[in-house]
């Protein structure tokens, strides 16, 4: 008994009640609550009967922890076991193209990161490659350009927030110091496109070390020395709260191999396009979407939803149903679904049946643009390299204020070192020199219930213009074969 009495003593410094069903772990390591929540499944002991057990162990359990993984997640695969230990890490001074790659890298992994919308950025504060180190002119020209862009950007702030200010009246009842401040966030929102992608960025990220080993085997394999280098970082420093579960985080021959093979193949199976950039800005090239080879694509979408919606709610099998549902009327379809989502407010989640309508969709769009459509992990990108060659987006204001020269001549001189830096094979290293302002040719499939979730946050009022206008043109496109399935959701943004 009094061991017993102990052991609950010992439980209560982990686990925030010992009388109730319901509680927390805390204040153990990542691995061992791991192994913690694995034992359940083998073991007729609740979680705190475990947890009693393996902190008697040595070192909180960690021996006990690492035998256990090195059996049944390394030997047997068993690595959902891995998602139960978290790890929150903190990133400093890496560029805004590894920010991406490390963001795109596993959907499961969850990010806050300094924002150019909010912060501006300091003078100096950018990546500078390592390859440059064997080329001290080249290296001098691409820290001028870095610097030349800042005061660029300087500059556009600065004229924007001027024309701003006189072009834009203070709202009704607003203090017109908050109403400066507001139009000094537009302004530097604006300028950022004369910046490019080697600029520092912060990030914050929470993942689970099932999330954090794919993220990094694929970071180790990348094609970028900064990646491979911070996730080296990233590994060293996760590898003292779940050392075991990371362990075999390393580069990927498969990854890197394959990549160049299809690489190479690309190139000799396709004609090369020595074009120069181009003038265009955006755009959203719907190329599939449910019912695309029907003559009444929404109808397909909508019996796919419906016929859903009913074997949930009933006790039917699937023929059964697909054959009652052949008698009903396209109104009656649509009342069904019209059910399912008239009271969907501004942030519930739509019903899960939404998931079974698709889209593919080829985007055009600016660094600045993809750096926030990229946190949609939901949707499922292929992603070409940043590059010169889609054109540019120029924000509206810089168009109407008179400034445009001015973004233009960080682009130009981007462009220019952009092919110094070709013509001497540092291909990864140009990918650096890209500003905000370039766009970058993607490509994404997703469906209907994501759709609303890109609506509902992109289109509101707090939204980005760049961002804003591109979902705004997704909208309309799908809505011109799918109507009655994307005004639910411009609906609910109306209401605002």
């Amino acid at each position: 008994m009094a061991q017993e009495k102990s052991i609950s003593d010992e439980v209560t410094k982990y686990a925030s009640n010992i009388d109730r069903d319901i509680y927390t772990v805390s204040n153990i390591p990542e691995e061992v609550v791991a192994v913690i929540f694995a034992y359940v499944s083998r073991s007729p002991k609740g979680f705190r009967e475990n947890i009693g057990n393996v902190i008697q162990e040595e070192q909180l359990g960690q021996e006990r922890a690492a035998k256990f993984h090195e059996k049944w997640v390394l030997n047997y695969g068993h690595a959902s076991v891995a998602e139960h230990a978290a790890v929150h890490v903190g990133i400093e001074k890496v560029s805004r193209l590894f920010s991406s790659i490390l963001e795109l890298s596993n959907e499961y992994m969850s990010f806050t990161e300094y924002s150019q919308r909010y912060q501006s950025p300091v003078k100096g504060d950018f990546y500078t490659p390592k390859e440059l180190d064997q080329n001290s002119s080249l290296k001098s020209k691409y820290i001028e350009l870095n610097n030349y862009q800042y005061d660029l950007y300087s500059e556009l702030n600065g004229k924007l927030f001027e024309f701003l200010k006189d072009t834009v009246q203070t709202p009704e009842g607003m203090e017109k110091r908050l109403h400066h401040r507001a139009l000094e966030k537009i302004a530097f929102e604006d300028a950022r496109y004369a910046l490019n992608i080697a600029t520092y960025t912060n990030l914050g990220m929470t993942a689970n070390a099932r999330a954090i080993e794919d993220s990094l085997t694929k970071l180790l394999s990348s094609r970028y020395p900064e990646v491979r280098k911070r996730a080296k970082e990233i590994k060293e420093e996760v590898r003292f709260s779940v050392p075991t579960l990371i362990k075999y985080a390393n580069e990927n021959a498969y990854i890197t191999e394959t990549r160049a093979d299809l690489e190479k193949l690309t190139r000799e199976n396709i004609a090369s396009s020595a074009k120069g950039p181009s003038n265009q800005s955006y755009e959203v090239n719907l190329i599939d979407w449910t019912g695309k080879d029907s003559p009444t694509p929404e109808v397909v979408a909508i019996d796919t939803m419906v016929k859903a919606i009913l074997f949930e709610h009933s006790e039917l099998s699937y023929s059964e149903i697909d054959k009652d549902l052949n008698a009903k009327s396209l109104d009656e379809k649509l009342e069904i679904l019209k059910r399912s989502l008239e009271k969907l407010g501004k942030f519930d989640n739509p019903i899960n049946a939404l998931k079974l309508v698709t889209y593919e969709v080829e985007f055009v769009i600016s660094e600045a643009c993809w750096h926030q459509l990229l946190r949609h992990r939901k949707v499922n990108w292929i992603t070409k390299e940043p590059g010169i060659g889609s054109g540019i987006t120029v924000p509206p204001h810089i168009e109407k204020s008179g400034t445009e020269d001015i973004l233009r001549k960080a682009v130009s001189e981007s462009e220019n070192l952009y092919h110094e830096l070709l013509n001497q094979n540092l291909t990864e290293v140009a990918s650096y020199v890209v500003t905000n302002a370039h766009n970058r040719r993607i490509l994404g499939t997703f469906d209907l219930w994501e759709l609303y979730h890109l609506i509902n946050l992109r289109m509101s009022e707090g939204a980005q213009w760049d961002i804003k206008n591109i979902t705004g043109i997704l909208a309309e496109g799908i809505g011109k074969h799918h109507p009655n399935l994307v005004s639910p959701a411009l609906k609910r943004v109306e209401q605002e």
